[in-house]
C-alpha cells in the first residue's frame, strides 16, 4: 500500500509539471466584463475595445488567455470617471495581426448580462456574435471527464485491478457518473448550499461506486477494500480534478 500512495503522489507531481505557469495572477481571480472567445488565433493576434465616447486617446486591449486548446481576450471594467464600460453601445473591437486588421462593431448583449458575456470571434469569416459554438461545451465535458477517468484508473491499477470485466464496468460506471457530475456542476460554487450540495454528491458517488465495486468486481468482492478504493479513487479525482480543472476551458 505503500507503494501505491508513493505511485499516486508521482503521478500528482508529474500533471502538476504539465500545468500553466501564471495562474494566480490577479486577474484571473476576477469575472471579465467581455470575454472573447477566438477560433485558430494566431500567436500574434492582439484585439481592442474603441468606445464611442472613450475619454482615453487609445484604445483598450484587451488580455489574452490561453487554456490548451483555447483562446479568450478578456476585458475587465475599468474603474475610470464616466464608466462609458456597462453596454458596450456604439464600441467597436479593432481586430491586428499580421495575418487580420479590421474593425467590427460590438452589438447590444440582447440578455443583458452585465457581470460577463461571452462572445464568439470567427477571424476568417470576419463574424463576431455572441454565445459559443455548440461543439464547444461537449468538448469541453469531454476533457473533463477523461481525465478524471486517468487520475480514478491510476487509483483502479495500483489496487491491482487486472480483470478484464472489472475494467470494462470501471469505465462504464465512471463514465456515467462524472458525465452526470461535470455537466451538473458546470457552474463555480458560490453559496454555501452549494458547498454542502457537492459534499453530499460526492459521498453519494463513493457509496455507490463501493457498493457496485463490493458485489461485482472479483478482486475487491465482498471485501473491504471496494469501500477503500472507491474512497481514494474519488478523493483524488475530485482534489487533484478540482486543482487542475481551473485551467481546463470553462
Amino acid at each position: 500500500m505503500r507503494r501505491a500512495y508513493l505511485l499516486i503522489a508521482i503521478l500528482a507531481l508529474a500533471i502538476a509539471a504539465f500545468l500553466p505557469n501564471g495562474a494566480a495572477s490577479a486577474n484571473q481571480l476576477r469575472t471579465p466584463g467581455l470575454s472573447i472567445f477566438v477560433i485558430n488565433a494566431p500567436k500574434d493576434l492582439e484585439l481592442f475595445i474603441q468606445y464611442r465616447n472613450n475619454a482615453l486617446p487609445e484604445p483598450l486591449e484587451m488580455q489574452r488567455t490561453s487554456r490548451y486548446w483555447e483562446t479568450y481576450y478578456n476585458y475587465y471594467y475599468q474603474r475610470l470617471p464616466g464608466r462609458f464600460d456597462e453596454d458596450f453601445i456604439g464600441a467597436k473591437l479593432i481586430v491586428r495581426s499580421s495575418q487580420y486588421s479590421y474593425e467590427l462593431p460590438i452589438a447590444r448583449d440582447p440578455e443583458m448580462h452585465v457581470d460577463k458575456r461571452l462572445m464568439t470571434l470567427d477571424l476568417k469569416q470576419g463574424t463576431l456574435v455572441y454565445g459559443e459554438p455548440a461543439w464547444r461545451a461537449p468538448l469541453s465535458v469531454a476533457g473533463r471527464v477523461m481525465l478524471t477517468l486517468v487520475l480514478e484508473g491510476a487509483v483502479f491499477f495500483l489496487f491491482g485491478m487486472r480483470d478484464k470485466l472489472s475494467w470494462i464496468g470501471f469505465f462504464i460506471l465512471n463514465l456515467i457518473i462524472h458525465s452526470f457530475l461535470s455537466s451538473l456542476l458546470a457552474h463555480p460554487i458560490e453559496v454555501k448550499s452549494d458547498s454542502f450540495m457537492l459534499v453530499f454528491y460526492i459521498v453519494g458517488v463513493i457509496l455507490m461506486e463501493a457498493g457496485i465495486y463490493y458485489f461485482t468486481f472479483k478482486e475487491v468482492e465482498l471485501s473491504a477494500k471496494a469501500l477503500l478504493l472507491a474512497l481514494i479513487a474519488n478523493l483524488l479525482g475530485f482534489s487533484l480534478g478540482g486543482w487542475i480543472m481551473p485551467y481546463f476551458p470553462e
